[in-house]
């Protein structure tokens, strides 16, 4: 029992001194103790001897679901080369983000998808794919079942919380053109921007619609349409929130205990546009920037979607119309362990520019609209706007 003991704390020091920058605290001897013993037990009197490494990995998984029960994942090497081939594009898909809440893995459809197509809706929880049932896989295992080639497909069963109703829906994997901006005029003097999500070319297409079209026809008004947004890149959530606050104030803080913990974004090009030759703001018109605003959200805004709502309503910008967002503000980090494969875990939080939590709580809206119409939400926007005028 010693020599099992005193192996299980060598190897926990080993994992502990993975993250070299991050302070070694004392490691809960008696604690490891008992696990050491429960390996023993279940090595010396199992009907079959486990395997070694199998053991080990149970009880790493175990650690991290216990505790960041919503993002906290093990990876073998194995399984972490699988990850990071996952990461790469791929042609085939089904347009769905996976999540966890409460340790229930649920479904968030891509706009125009195949996944949303097909008649999944957000929060959608989901129980098997075809005939292989979720429970007790970890995130990344849940994917890799839902990953395939094009053209194949894929039954997926899942309980639908609004209707308490289980539906069984087929999708097929294909290569799918991701939504970007748009813009339209519900009336003629307001401007309706709706972006569906986050991502590298959001910021330069974002300006160059509304550029363009005040060029066209200037605007008095402008409603920003974040509902079903998932959010996306923060650089470019800052950015769509710096084209429409004073340039250099604060859009959000990263808090938590990592070591660039309390770092500030802020409407500035130094944390919008890092890489970008030029500022995609640059001509942006000042008109414009200023112009009265509301946004719309709902239940399915989260993540760098929320993150501009936050700002724009914390620096009183902008009115929020619609329902409570998700509530989605955690950052993830995956951390390599020495000759054992890899663990991803929550590292930190966004915070609003007031210092309001985000995660497990949402935005709420200044003016809330129970209906899910959302010709409704939009007409209740555009009538608040119009009145201002």
């Amino acid at each position: 029992m010693r020599n099992v003991a005193l192996g299980l704390l060598a190897a926990a020091a080993t994992l502990a001194a993975a993250q070299d920058r991050t302070e070694i605290r004392s490691l809960p001897r008696t604690e490891l103790q008992a696990l050491a013993g429960a390996y023993s037990v279940l090595q010396a009197s199992l009907p079959e001897k486990p395997d070694d490494k199998s053991l080990i990995s149970s009880a790493i998984r175990g650690m991290m679901q216990g505790a960041d029960p919503d993002n906290g994942e093990y990876f073998t090497q194995a399984e972490y080369r699988v990850y990071t081939d996952r990461m790469r594009p791929d042609a085939g898909s089904m347009g769905l983000e996976m999540r966890t809440r409460d340790g229930q893995p649920f479904l968030v459809p891509i706009e125009d998808g195949p996944a949303a197509q097909a008649g999944i809706k957000f929060m959608d929880r989901l129980y098997a794919v075809d005939n292989t049932h979720t429970q007790g896989l970890q995130a990344h295992q849940i994917i890799d079942l839902l990953r395939g080639e094009p053209g194949t497909k894929a039954t997926l069963t899942v309980f639908r919380e609004s209707s308490l109703t289980v539906h069984s829906v087929t999708v097929e994997r294909r290569a799918f053109s991701l939504s970007g901006p748009t813009l339209s005029r519900p009336v003629p003097a307001i401007a309706l921007l709706r972006i569906p999500a986050f991502r590298a070319a959001t910021l330069r297409d974002t300006t160059e619609l509304v550029r363009n079209e005040w060029r066209r026809q200037p605007f008095k008004a402008l409603i920003l349409d974040l509902r079903g947004s998932p959010g996306g890149l923060v650089e470019a959530s800052i950015g769509v929130a710096a084209m429409f606050l004073p340039p250099d104030v604060v859009v959000a803080t990263f808090s938590g205990r990592a070591p660039n913990s309390g770092q500030v974004y802020r409407a500035t090009r130094s944390d919008y546009a890092r890489s970008a030759g030029v500022d995609p703001l640059a001509d942006f018109p000042n008109q414009a920037r200023a112009l009265p605003m509301a946004v719309l959200v709902d239940e399915a805004t989260s993540a760098g979607a929320e993150i501009v709502a936050a700002a724009l309503k914390d620096h009183k910008r902008a009115a929020i119309f619609g329902r409570t967002t998700y509530g989605r503000a955690s950052i993830q980090t995956v951390t390599q362990l020495p000759d054992a494969g890899a663990i991803k875990y929550t590292s930190a939080y966004w915070t609003s520019p007031a210092g309001n939590q985000i995660h497990g709580v949402g935005v709420a809206p200044t003016v809330a609209i129970a209906s899910r119409d959302r010709e409704a939400t939009s007409q209740a926007a555009v009538k608040a706007l119009l009145d201002q005028q």
